[in-house]
C-alpha cells in the first residue's frame, strides 16, 4: 500500500492535478482581477453639489470628479436663475463610478408658451378639456349672456379676449368667456369663477 502511494505522489497523475489546481487558481485571480478593472472596483466619486450654479459654471467641478454631463430637462420658475440647475440625477452627494452621466434639469430662460387653440363655439367641458391638454395649468371661466347654454365664446388673457394662434405662456391665467343660454342680461352682465350652480334655472354641469 505504501509503494502504491508513493507511486502515486511521485506521478504524473499528480503532477498533472497540482498543475490543474495551480491554472485554475491563476484563472480565477486574472478573472477578479479583470472584473475590478472593468467594474472600476474602489474608483467610486461623489456627485458635487452643482445645483444653483450655471451650466458652464458647473463642469470644473463634474471634470474634477471624472464625471460626465447631460440635460435632460427644463422647468421655469421666477424663483431660481435663468440657466441654473436645479435637479440632478443622481442626486448630489451621491456615490458613483467615475465617468457616469450625470442627468440635468435647468430652469429655462424664458418661459415656456404654447399656442392658443381656436375653442370658440366648443362646449365648456370641450374647451376647458382642449386647454388643460395644451398643459395650461390656470384654466377659469365666466358666464356672460348668450344665446346657447355652455358655449365658448372666446378666452381672455390679462383681462383681454385672445385670438387662437397666440402665443401664450402656459403658466397664464386664462379665462373661458361662456354664454348662459340667456339673452338677457344679468346684473352686471356676469357670473365669475365658475359660480355656475342653478344659473338662471339651467343647471349647468361640468
Amino acid at each position: 500500500m505504501s509503494s502504491l502511494f508513493n507511486r502515486i505522489i511521485h506521478g504524473s497523475v499528480f503532477v498533472h492535478l497540482l498543475a490543474m489546481a495551480v491554472i485554475s487558481l491563476i484563472a480565477v485571480y486574472i478573472t477578479l482581477k479583470y472584473l475590478d478593472f472593468y467594474t472600476n472596483h474602489n474608483q467610486a466619486v461623489f456627485v458635487p453639489d452643482i445645483t444653483g450654479l450655471q451650466v458652464e459654471d458647473a463642469i470644473p467641478f463634474l471634470e474634477q470628479n471624472s464625471l460626465r454631463y447631460t440635460v435632460v430637462d427644463s422647468i421655469y420658475s421666477k424663483e431660481v436663475m435663468p440657466g441654473a440647475i436645479v435637479d440632478l440625477l443622481p442626486e448630489a452627494k451621491s456615490k458613483v463610478k467615475k465617468n457616469r452621466i450625470i442627468y440635468m434639469t435647468i430652469n429655462a430662460k424664458t418661459e415656456e408658451s404654447v399656442t392658443l387653440p381656436d375653442v370658440a363655439d366648443l362646449s365648456f367641458r370641450l374647451a376647458y378639456a382642449t386647454l388643460k391638454s395644451k398643459r395650461f395649468k390656470d384654466v377659469d371661466w365666466k358666464y356672460v349672456s348668450g344665446e346657447f347654454p355652455d358655449l365658448t365664446i372666446g378666452v381672455e388673457y390679462n383681462g383681454q379676449l385672445v385670438e387662437s394662434g397666440s402665443r401664450i405662456p402656459i403658466n397664464a391665467k386664462l379665462t373661458l368667456i361662456i354664454s348662459n343660454g340667456i339673452s338677457r342680461p344679468f346684473e352686471n352682465d356676469t357670473i365669475v369663477n365658475g359660480n355656475t350652480d342653478n344659473v338662471g334655472g339651467i343647471e349647468s354641469w361640468f
